[in-house]
């Protein structure tokens, strides 16, 4: 599992049976951080945390680890290597990356101007090509070839039971609950 409380203490609740759409309404009461605190008090013994993306492939790989979180295009590169991996999406926990441009930064337009390019269907459809990382632009997904859908964390079926990380919760809580994990898997 990855070293972190953003992460840890999602898949923690999941795994202790609460529903993917509940997770951050417990997370945000003195109870929930509790729940999840305990059900990893109960795993902490059998889990090997990872603090880069190349750790979880290279520890299935080399048999030290028999399941892990990792990183979708990881483990994908590793099948198309001819790895005997194989995903399961129930019950992922995914996020959303944007483009920022810096206030007061000097090549606005520019900025801008990337972030179009970089938006289009036709080039986040080869995104998904060659990494299979879900596009943000539904546009892009009804170009991407039908066989290469079903590897996408995006794909509909891969969704279900899924966690989108929630950037607001982590606003608000990320300092207090990093703090505490940290001391926490310092133990």
């Amino acid at each position: 599992m990855r070293k972190t409380a953003k992460f840890s203490l999602e898949i923690a609740l999941l795994a202790d049976g609460v529903p993917p759409g509940q997770v951050y309404k417990l997370l945000s009461t003195p109870q929930g951080r509790e729940r999840a605190f305990k059900k990893l008090d109960e795993i902490k013994p059998h889990v090997q945390w990872w603090e880069a993306g190349s750790q979880p492939p290279q520890w299935l790989a080399s048999g030290d680890v028999v399941m892990t979180s990792a990183y979708n295009g990881r483990i994908s590169a590793k099948i198309k290597e001819g790895a005997n991996f194989k995903i399961v999406w129930n019950g992922q926990c995914y996020a959303l990356d944007s483009w920022v441009i810096v206030k007061g930064s000097p090549n606005i337009d520019e900025a801008y101007e990337f972030i179009k390019f970089a938006s289009r269907p036709e080039n986040q459809k080869v995104l998904s090509i060659t990494i299979p990382y879900g596009p943000t632009n539904v546009a892009a997904v009804k170009q991407v070839d039908p066989k290469i859908v079903p590897e996408l964390p995006t794909a509909p079926e891969n969704l279900k039971n899924s966690l989108a990380i929630d950037t607001q919760f982590w606003v608000e809580y990320g300092e207090d609950l990093d703090e505490r994990f940290n001391a926490w898997a310092a133990k």
